[in-house]
């Protein structure tokens, strides 16, 4: 196998300020790929209600107007944040308060507009540097942005959800659901079926490929450093002891069976975003190395993982920026 280099991303939920590092991440970090491990909406959308040459902003304050300046700076604090921002009229705004149909309509275009935009500066970018980035959603992406970055004809990005892909001598799997969380979201599958699509995928390969395969899969593996998330009670509150969280395995039971099974190169994963980080699952003596690139989205940070591979031997770089 050729030697390779890679940055792992995930979870920019729609922060504008961390797709725009990721545009010019590649100069700084000499990769030959990125691979971008899910996620890519933001959960929130924002209506900014202009009011004749003013702009009022409900989420920030009800009442108060502001100017032109004004508001063109809080929108960009928004959405460096990861909020997905839509200038609408006082019409449009009471329309979306009391029609949840046209609010949904809103919200999901204004959610692919964003992201094709972002993704489209970091396609060119990575046009003119001659390097290619690989692409899963992740279980908060609707079916409208996977739609939306599907149907796009790229240069430089590759979808391949539920795909097999090949990255030089490399090759990629992808699978960009995760196991069932409590928060009901988009993309979430029973055990039975994230093992019964991973096999899938594993078994269109043929039994001496899966020592240079990469599993790129939003959720990670059960029972690892890179799965744990706080505990939560019945109501959503985060269990504390001492003043401390407590933290539970969240990870996919059938992501770490899929592992251990088939015996990839290495796990590429994101999901839990305080769970960044590396972890190993050992498989007949031999440690399959797995990977969570975490996630400061909402502070406009970027976080990722280099990861360079020279045959079996895998050294790894985590940064932050």
């Amino acid at each position: 196998m050729s030697k390779l280099k890679l940055l792992l991303i995930s979870d920019l939920h729609g922060s504008e300020t961390a797709y725009r590092k990721l545009a010019n991440a590649i100069k700084y970090y000499k990769v030959d790929a990125v691979i971008f491990a899910g996620d890519l909406a933001g959960k929130v959308l924002v209506p900014v209600i202009k009011v004749g040459d003013s702009y009022r902003i409900p989420l920030i304050n009800e009442s108060k107007l502001l100017n032109g300046s004004e508001a063109e700076g809080k929108i960009k604090e928004l959405r460096g944040s990861g909020y997905h921002v839509r200038i609408v009229n006082e019409e449009e705004y009471e329309r979306m308060k009391s029609d949840k149909e046209y609010l949904d309509k809103v919200f999901n275009e204004t959610l692919v507009n964003d992201i094709v935009e972002y993704l489209s500066i970091i396609d060119e970018r990575y046009r003119q540097q001659g390097i290619k980035m690989y692409i899963i959603p992740g279980n908060d992406d609707p079916v409208d942005v996977i739609n939306g970055v599907n149907s796009r004809q790229w240069s430089n990005i590759v979808p391949f959800d539920e795909n097999v892909v090949n990255l030089n001598s490399h090759i990629l799997v992808g699978l960009g659901y995760s196991n069932v969380t409590p928060w009901n979201t988009h993309r979430e599958l029973s055990e039975e079926e994230m093992y019964e699509r991973l096999s899938k995928l594993m078994n269109k390969l043929d039994k001496g490929e899966y020592s240079r395969t990469i599993l790129v899969v939003h959720a990670p593996p059960y029972g690892t450093v890179i799965d744990q998330a706080p505990m939560l009670t019945s109501d959503f509150k985060v269990v504390r002891r001492g003043g401390e969280a407590v933290l539970t395995h969240v990870g996919s039971v059938s992501v770490k069976r899929i592992i251990e099974e088939y015996r990839p190169l290495m796990g590429l994963h994101g999901h839990i975003h305080e769970a960044g980080g590396v972890d190993a699952i050992k498989v007949d003596g031999v440690k399959v190395p797995v990977f969570n690139a975490g996630s400061e989205y909402q502070f406009g940070v970027l976080r990722g993982i280099i990861i360079s591979i020279d045959g079996n031997k895998v050294n790894y770089i985590p940064v932050r920026g």
